[in-house]
């Protein structure tokens, strides 16, 4: 109902300024009294009235909608173990969500809050830990050597794809402690 009265009173105020037929700005308040009462009589049924011009307003995502961050896991082995993904939200370091995979689970995905993030994926015991650091982009080569995390930019209803927490090459203590 609210985006209905978010599109409908900047409508109606636009036509009482090109529109003199209307009656200005007197005829637009009487044409929004009469709208009002029908909205309050007939509700959500109003709705469905929306021109097809208009549908695509209906589809953008809530401000409060989650977003998802999905990439690929790894370990520098032949065998890939189960792993705990965390993010951490950028401006507070806390983490905000985190999915535990299973032994051979290549892929993640995690439900956030509109914000930015950084990615880090640990081993179960914690005594090894990847981020999605620069190191990732480059091609995780000897000849890379930035292992400083990436922020992970999500917005409301948004999915970020690959994004793989792989440099388990960084120097002790340049990823977060595992929570």
């Amino acid at each position: 109902m609210r985006r209905f009265w978010l599109i409908l009173i900047p409508a109606l105020i636009l036509l009482a300024c090109v529109c003199p037929a209307t009656g200005g700005i007197t005829g637009t308040i009487e044409a929004m009294q009469g709208t009002i009462a029908v909205a309050l009589t007939e509700g959500p049924a109003i709705l469905t009235d929306i021109p097809a011009s208009m549908s695509a307003i209906a589809e953008i995502p809530a401000a409060g909608e989650p977003g998802i961050i999905r990439g690929h896991l790894s370990y520098p082995s032949e065998f890939l173990p189960a792993q705990r993904v965390i993010a951490f939200g950028v401006a507070t370091m806390d983490a905000v969500a985190d999915v535990t995979t299973e032994d051979g689970q290549g892929e993640y995905e995690l439900s956030v809050p509109a914000g930015d993030y950084y990615i880090v994926a640990y081993t179960l015991d914690g005594g090894a830990s990847a981020g999605y650091s620069q190191m990732v982009p480059c091609g995780l080569s000897a000849s890379c050597t930035d292992h400083s995390l990436i922020v992970v930019h999500v917005g409301p209803g948004e999915v970020v794809e690959d994004i793989n927490p792989q440099d388990w090459y960084a120097p002790e203590g340049s990823f977060p402690a595992m929570p």
